[in-house]
């Protein structure tokens, strides 16, 4: 009878681990592709396009949890701000509720830059956490006070009322 018990729960915990790990790869096929920024709007209504801001995010599943994703962005020279350029590569894990990005190399320009060091590498790998959740607006993500709404083959991210940014996946 013990026995009977044991293969029981062993079998309703495959299938439950299944079906998480089923409903993990379909929110990966969600997030997968290559987005391009279409716009960027600023906290004061302003709208920045092509080619005043420019940038593409790759998010590259490599397992059901995990994924690789780099994001380039540029924003050109305007009034007097310095042009400025974001390059970061993470890996991504996500659980049915959580996500943490692990980056593992961020290069900046334009942000604190002067003659003798016009562009800062970080290095050093950093940690956020953050939510993840389905709903009917699509995958959300909330981390490093950012949020990110994939629905379809759009994705809106905002940054503390600074900036919303509208991407289209084109692959």
């Amino acid at each position: 009878m013990a026995r009977l018990k044991r293969v029981g729960m062993l079998a309703v915990l495959l299938l439950v681990g299944q079906g998480c790990g089923d409903r993990l790869a379909e929110m990966q096929t969600q997030l997968a592709g290559t987005w391009v920024l279409q716009s960027r709007t600023l906290a004061d209504g302003s709208i920045l396009r092509p080619p005043v801001v420019q940038g593409a995010i790759s998010w590259v599943p490599v397992s059901s949890r995990k994924a690789h994703v780099t994001l380039n962005l540029l924003e050109s020279a305007q009034d007097q701000a310095p042009r400025r350029f974001n390059y970061a590569a993470s890996t991504y894990e996500i659980s049915t509720s959580a996500i943490t990005q692990a980056r593992y190399v961020l290069i900046r320009q334009g942000y604190r830059s002067s003659a003798k060091s016009p562009i800062s590498v970080y290095p050093k790998g950093k940690k956020t956490k953050g939510k993840i959740t389905v709903g009917e607006a699509g995958i959300e993500i909330s981390h490093d006070s950012q949020d990110w709404v994939f629905n379809g083959n759009t994705m809106t991210a905002s940054h503390d009322n600074a900036w919303t940014d509208t991407w289209a996946r084109v692959q």
